[in-house]
This record gives structure tokens, C-alpha cells and sequence, in this order.
């Protein structure tokens, strides 16, 4: 997952601002003139055009992701062959942001959420991987959770707040296939997928 760079997402912002302008001039020029059936069609459609142009890069700019997110958002599944469950914005940053400042971590799971409004993250590395993302103030969010496994020890805990190591296989980890894991959830021992984001 990736997020636009900002220089790109200032360019996006020009494009949108110029096409605005283009808008603004068709306009001026077509209110000065009289404009038959045909040049009304060839207005019509350069305006269609620079709008089109203002959505998508107004969008990128104003939110740092492709335009390919709505399709997404419409229907098309993020996981592909597998049950859909959504990836917001927000989240979809906060996934580029945890991978850009730590990329030590060598998997990364979404975990099927327990509560509305909440993320499960299960992610696994080195213990001194895992504790500098402990120390990472700035990733910290109240609506992630964020399990960090042990490769060594093979026990899992909480990024943040109170939490003691368990053995992960009280997770009755099992793979379905390289994107898809059934487990146990620490919480209400309910068995639920989850879905790799990064990793081999």
C-alpha cells in the first residue's frame, strides 16, 4: 500500500486548479457568443473533460490516494478472491505510514474487527524491531490495535497499552492460503479471518 508522495499530490492540485480556470473560460467565452447545436456539444464536452480532470486530481490532492480507491469503495473487493472488508483512507494511510517508519516488519495482517469503528492489526518481526515500534509515539492511534508477534519467542502482545505476551498458538493460527489465515480471536475466542497486507 502506498500513499501519493506530496509533490505529487501538490501537481494534482495545480492540474485541478488549472482545470477550473479552463472551465471558467469556456464559460466567458461561450456567454459572449452565439453557440449553435454543434459548438454547444464541442462546449459541453471540453467542459465534461475539465471536470473530470477537477474530481479525480481534486481528489488526489485533497486526499493522497489514487482515484482507484472508488472502485473499491463501489464494490470491487480489496482482498481479491476472498470476503470484501474495507480499507478507509485514513486506515489506508496509517498502513503506509506504519510500513514507511518500520520496515523491519516483515508481515502484516488485517484481522476481521471485533468492534464498529476499530482496526486489528497482527504484525511480525525481530524483538528489536518490535520494540522500537513500542517506542514509536507517533503511530499510536485509539482505534488500532495493534498485535506485534515475536518471531523469536513466537508470543504475541499489544503495541501499546496494557497487555501481557501470550503463545500465539492460542491463536489457532491456520492458513487458508498465502492472503487468507483463520484465528482464534484473544478476545472472544470466536474463530475469523484475516488478510495479509504486506509480506511473503
Amino acid at each position: 500500500m502506498r500513499v501519493i508522495p506530496a509533490w505529487l499530490r501538490i501537481l494534482a492540485g495545480l492540474v485541478a486548479l488549472a482545470a477550473v480556470a479552463a472551465i471558467a473560460l469556456l464559460i466567458r467565452d461561450a456567454a459572449g457568443s452565439v453557440v449553435d447545436g454543434a459548438s454547444f456539444l464541442a462546449l459541453a464536452a471540453r467542459a465534461l473533460l475539465f471536470l473530470g480532470l477537477v474530481v479525480l486530481f481534486g481528489y488526489t490532492a485533497a486526499t493522497g490516494l489514487p482515484p482507484a480507491h472508488w472502485w473499491r469503495s463501489a464494490g470491487q473487493p480489496w482482498w481479491p478472491g476472498g470476503q470484501d472488508l474495507p480499507v478507509t483512507p485514513d486506515l489506508h494511510r496509517f498502513l503506509a505510514r506504519l510500513q514507511e517508519r518500520h520496515p523491519g516488519l516483515r508481515e502484516c495482517w488485517l484481522l476481521d474487527p471485533v468492534a464498529p469503528g476499530e482496526w486489528r492489526l497482527l504484525a511480525l518481526a525481530a524483538p528489536t524491531v518490535l520494540d522500537t515500534v513500542r517506542a514509536d509515539w507517533d503511530i499510536r492511534r485509539r482505534d488500532v490495535r495493534l498485535y506485534l508477534l515475536d518471531e523469536e519467542s513466537r508470543t504475541v502482545a499489544l503495541a501499546w497499552g496494557r497487555s501481557s505476551p501470550v503463545a500465539f498458538s492460542a491463536w489457532d493460527w491456520e492458513p487458508q492460503r498465502d492472503e487468507l489465515a483463520e484465528f482464534r480471536c484473544p478476545v472472544n475466542a470466536d474463530v475469523r479471518l484475516a488478510r495479509r497486507v504486506w509480506g511473503s
